[in-house]
């Protein structure tokens, strides 16, 4: 009987959180100001290897994402910008062929090679800003909407260069989806998304749009 009770008064707690989390719920907006300058923005890579990325390390290395992931990525990232009214910038077509001129040369030196790589990548491509997106881990959820042996996982890099002063801000997004009652403060996550177990892409999805407003894009 006290058990019943106990899980009724979590459930009740549950629901609060919920409703408050929906309540007087504003328009989102950046974090920061919009940064300033000819953007470019590079299409979604998958880097295997440490040396290919620009900070942190990998969990594992030579470990690439699914086919197909990249291409998916790089589709909700445009509809992303869109939404948050970001339309003038090159695009990540246009990026490519300086992705391809640059040579990405391995020399040894943690993130030295991916720095000069994509910085000369921004200067090829005559941009003030250049935004690298890559993904790290990408793990698939193993079961359905409401039931999952193994839950969804994903893990993602946003670099923005500033290609003129040789800097670069860094924001990562890293979640693996756990239930509502392993962790309440996820309730709001929980309402949004329907009560559902996601997928890889909807956690990807919800990461590029908290990310890009961290850039102020």
């Amino acid at each position: 009987m006290q058990r019943k009770f106990s899980i009724f008064l979590l459930l009740v707690l549950c629901l609060s959180l919920m409703s408050v989390a929906g309540c007087g719920t504003k328009k989102r907006t950046a974090a920061v100001p919009r940064p300033e300058g000819k953007l470019a923005v590079a299409g979604f890579n998958n880097p295997v290897y440490n040396w290919q990325i620009l900070a942190g390390y990998l969990d594992q290395e030579g470990q690439p994402v699914p086919d197909g992931t990249l291409e998916t990525l790089n589709q909700v990232l445009t509809d992303t910008l869109a939404s948050h009214q970001v339309f003038d910038y090159i695009t990540p077509d246009a990026v490519r062929p300086c992705e391809e001129v640059v040579v990405f040369e391995e020399s040894g030196l943690p993130k030295v090679s991916a720095w000069k790589y994509w910085l000369g990548v921004g200067k090829c491509a005559q941009a003030d800003l250049l935004l690298v997106p890559q993904v790290t881990y990408w793990r698939e959820r193993v079961g359905s909407d409401y039931g999952v042996e193994t839950p969804a996982s994903v893990s993602l890099e946003f670099y923005l260069i500033d290609v003129k002063n040789e800097r670069m801000t860094r924001a990562r997004y890293e979640e693996t989806q756990v239930s509502l009652i392993e962790n309440l403060f996820t309730a709001k996550k929980y309402d949004s998304r329907g009560g559902k177990w996601v997928t890889a892409t909807r956690l990807a999805s919800d990461g590029i749009d908290e990310k890009l407003m961290e850039l102020g894009l």
